[in-house]
C-alpha cells in the first residue's frame, strides 16, 4: 500500500470472508475480501503479479504458482528454494520455466535471502584480487516463528532420535525441504559466472546441558533434549574455490542475537558481519523492492542473480516499470 501498489485479491485458507484492510490492521477498508478459492479469483482478476507465501520447497508451491503462471500472472515467492532450483528441483523448474514463457510471464524466488545471503556477498567480491573461499553463518531465533517452524527443527525430541534417525539416513522434518542456505550458495555460484563441482549437506542436533524455556513451545525444554539444528552446506567448484555456510536455528538463550556473517578468503581478506538483520520484515521489503524487476524481466523462471541489484524503491512501484 505505501509503495503505490494496488492489492486487487487475497488468498488464504484463514481469515475467509473479512476485509484484507482489517485483517492486516490497515486502519481501513480495503474492498479486498479474503476467499479461499484460488479458481475463482485467479479466473477473474486483473492483477499483474501474484506475491506467494506459503512454503520453503519448490515441490510444495509448484501447483499454487502453475495456476498463478497459467493465469497470466507475474509470480515473486518468499520460497527460499525458489530462489535457485535448478540443481535441487531441476525437473520442476523446468516446467515453471516452460509454462511462464508460455504465458509470457516471468517466476523468482526473493525475500531475506536476495540481499542478505546472496547479492551482499557477491558485490563485496568487487574488492577481491583472489578468492579462495567463501564461508557463511546465519542464525535464526526459533521463538520468533510460529510453532510449525519449530515442528520443523525437531525441537523438543530427543536428541538420541534425531541422531539415530541422521545416522540411519532417515528423513528429518527438515529433510523434506531444503537447507535455505544451499540456494543462497549457488545464486553467489552463478552470479561469480562458477561452476557447481560437488555438493554435500551435514545436519547436526544442538543440545544444552541446563533446561531451557521456550516461547513458542510454551514451556520448558529439558536438559539434553534439542533445542534447534546446524545445517551446513559445503559446494566445491570446478574452479577450485569451496563454499561453505551454516545456518543454525534454535532457541536461544538470554544473551543471544540473530547473526550474519561472511568470509571471502583470498586476497584480500574480506569480512562483514550484521547482528540483528531484519529477517521478517527484510523479507517482506524485499519482495515488494523485487516487484518492478520481476515484472521488467524476460518471461520464464528466473533466479535472482540474474535480476539487477536490488535497491529500495522510494517512489511508487509504477515509476521503475519498463
Amino acid at each position: 500500500m505505501e509503495k503505490g501498489v494496488i492489492i486487487t485479491d487475497a488468498i488464504d485458507v484463514k481469515n475467509v470472508g473479512e476485509d484484507l484492510g482489517d485483517v492486516i490492521g490497515a486502519g481501513r477498508k480495503l474492498n479486498v475480501i479474503i476467499s479461499d478459492d484460488a479458481d475463482s479469483v485467479l479466473a477473474e482478476t486483473g492483477a499483474d503479479i501474484a506475491l506467494v507465501a506459503i512454503a520453503t520447497s519448490l515441490d510444495t508451491i509448484f501447483p499454487h504458482v502453475k495456476k498463478c503462471l497459467e493465469a497470466g500472472l507475474n509470480v515473486i515467492t518468499t520460497s527460499e528454494e525458489a530462489s535457485y532450483a535448478w540443481t535441487s528441483s531441476p525437473g520442476l523448474a523446468a516446467k515453471l520455466d516452460r509454462i511462464a514463457k508460455e504465458n509470457g510471464v516471468t517466476f523468482t524466488g526473493s525475500g531475506m535471502q536476495d540481499v542478505f545471503w546472496a547479492n551482499m556477498v557477491t558485490n563485496l567480491t568487487g574488492a577481491s584480487h583472489r578468492i579462495d573461499s567463501i564461508e557463511g553463518q546465519v542464525s535464526i531465533n526459533i521463538d520468533k516463528f510460529p510453532a510449525f517452524v519449530a515442528d520443523y527443527y525437531v525441537v523438543g525430541r530427543k536428541a538420541a532420535d534425531i541422531r539415530e534417525m541422521i545416522e540411519n539416513g532417515e528423513k528429518l522434518p527438515i529433510g523434506d525441504e531444503v537447507v535455505c542456505l544451499r540456494m543462497d550458495l549457488e545464486n553467489q555460484i552463478s552470479d561469480l559466472g562458477l561452476t557447481t563441482k560437488s555438493i554435500k549437506e551435514m545436519v547436526e542436533p544442538i543440545i544444552l546441558d541446563h533446561d531451557i524455556k521456550s516461547k513458542v513451545l510454551k514451556g520448558t525444554i529439558p536438559a539434553g533434549d534439542v533445542i534447534g539444528l546446524d545445517n551446513t552446506i559445503e559446494i566445491e567448484t570446478e574452479e577450485g574455490i569451496l563454499f561453505r555456510a551454516m545456518q543454525t536455528a534454535k532457541v536461544y538463550q538470554p544473551d543471544e542475537i540473530d547473526i550474519n556473517e561472511w568470509w571471502i578468503k583470498g586476497e584480500p581478506n574480506i569480512h562483514v558481519r550484521n547482528d540483528n538483520p531484519p529477517t521478517l520484515l527484510g523479507t517482506s521489503s524485499q519482495i515488494v523492492n523485487r516487484i518492478p524487476d520481476v515484472i521488467n524481466a524476460e518471461p520464464g523462471y528466473v533466479t535472482i542473480d540474474q535480476l539487477p541489484k536490488l535497491t529500495c524503491k522510494i517512489r511508487s512501484l509504477e515509476h521503475y516499470l519498463k
